[in-house]
């Protein structure tokens, strides 16, 4: 049984959504069939003055109902017999920079992106992530692999050798000293023995579970120091994301605008006006409506204005 309700409700629906959509052609259609009506009253009934006050409501309706119709062609089509039609093709370059200057100092201002970050508390945020997360997340697929391969071959470069057989020349104890003098090793070969180790290390680290494991247990604890609010850690992470913020707050100034009008530029004058319309066509057939509506009352307000003059006029005429 419920099925048949369902299925009843949806016409109604589909009427009231085609109204919606439709409602200032449906309002300029009944100002026309009232002012059609009208003059069917006036030459077939004897209802004369009905008629012509009925009609004095259907022409002021259906006249401002045209009117709003014309404005709202004028906005946003050029039309050769509408002198100064196409208000936004024609002021296409003053609506790009009045809507770029007014996302920037109005709506997006680098002020109000720089509150919005700070109040966001990216460091905490951070450090929750972190409190919970693992490394194949972080990683997923091949990425863990990748990654090793791409460290593993920058362990091998000369550059680090480098650093490690300066680092054994500056701290390696008197037993390594020793031998380096003697000629039973050199820190040139220490150094290319750690790194081969370190190497095979970073090599094996997607198959190694205990050390993934230390991995994870470490990026943990740094969420956790992350979220203690006198931690060293929390107060370098937010020295640093402050750096960050201001940064990319300063970076900000003027680029918004910049991007606003690039994108907008890229639109032919048929797009930008696709782009508005379709988001305010409904809301302006409203102008429509209330055209035919207050210009049905207001030729009621003058057909009865004139009704009234007409019966003085005859009533004097008759008394004198």
């Amino acid at each position: 049984m419920a099925g048949p309700a369902i299925e009843a409700s949806k016409p109604p629906a589909r009427w009231l959504a085609f109204i919606e959509a439709h409602k200032g052609d449906l309002a300029l259609l009944l100002s026309a069939l009232i002012y059609a009506a009208s003059w069917l009253v006036v030459e077939l009934t004897s209802w004369r003055t009905a008629g012509v006050l009925t009609r004095s409501v259907g022409e002021a309706s259906l006249v401002g109902g045209l009117c709003d119709y014309i404005a709202l062609k004028m906005i946003f089509e050029r039309r050769w017999y509408l002198p100064n039609s196409g208000v936004l093709p024609r002021n296409r370059q003053k609506l790009i920079e009045g809507i770029a200057a007014t996302i920037e100092t109005q709506w997006l201002t680098p002020d109000m992106i720089e509150r919005k970050l700070r109040e966001l508390k990216l460091v905490n945020r951070l450090g929750r992530y972190l409190e919970g997360v693992s490394v194949g997340s972080l990683l997923e697929g091949g990425q863990l692999s990748r990654l090793c391969q791409n460290l593993a071959r920058y362990v091998e470069s000369e550059k680090l050798l480098d650093f490690f057989e300066a680092r054994l020349r500056a701290a390696a104890p008197r037993p390594v000293r020793v031998a380096n003098s003697v000629g039973l090793l050199t820190f040139r070969d220490l150094s290319i023995r750690i790194a081969g180790e370190l190497r095979e290390l970073i090599v094996g680290l997607p198959a190694n579970a205990a050390l993934i494991g230390e991995l994870e247990g470490r990026i943990h604890a740094l969420g956790e120091e992350l979220q203690q609010r006198h931690s060293a850690t929390r107060e370098t992470a937010e020295r640093l994301i402050d750096t960050l913020v201001d940064h990319a707050v300063t970076a900000t100034r003027g680029q918004i605008a910049m991007m606003v009008k690039e994108n907008l530029m890229k639109l032919d004058d048929e797009q930008i006006r696709h782009q508005i319309e379709s988001r305010t066509r409904t809301h302006l057939d409203w102008i429509r409506v209330n055209g035919g509506i207050f210009g049905a009352i207001f030729g009621a307000l003058f057909g009865l204005l004139n009704f009234v003059l007409h019966q003085h006029i005859n009533w004097s005429m008759l008394l004198h």
